[in-house]
């Protein structure tokens, strides 16, 4: 999908890519306002279930557009060595939330109130 424009800079579809990743980034903030906004304002409107996975699922494709295209990994000569150094603390990241989760995993129960949104009892 990624090919050199005529001044040598990488253009998505086109358009020249930073421009590009800000306006898909502009409206999957747009999608998760609505979305949220469904379920607060508009009560019963949409599950909390689906807002938080539409939440997570648009959380995850702009995650991937900041990283591939404003911290380069993806499009330039070294990617491959910066994705490499990007990815190494998500390892230690898994491992540590995974190892949470297993040995205590009653541990958000017991969160301070404060920390917990207002709809949960």
């Amino acid at each position: 999908m990624s090919e050199h424009g005529h001044d040598g800079h990488h253009t998505i579809f086109g358009f020249d890519r930073y421009s590009f990743n800000f306006w898909v980034l502009m409206i999957f903030t747009a999608i998760e306002v609505v979305a949220v906004a469904l379920t607060f304002s508009m009560k019963g409107t949409v599950s909390m279930s689906t807002v938080v996975f539409i939440l997570v699922a648009v959380g995850i494709v702009k995650g991937v557009g900041i990283a591939a295209i404003f911290m380069h990994l993806q499009g330039d000569e070294d990617s491959r060595v910066l994705t490499a150094t990007a990815l190494f603390p998500v390892f230690f990241i898994v491992v540590m939330v995974l190892f949470i989760g297993l040995t205590h995993p009653d541990a958000a129960d017991t969160l301070p109130a404060w920390c917990r949104p207002g709809f949960y009892t």
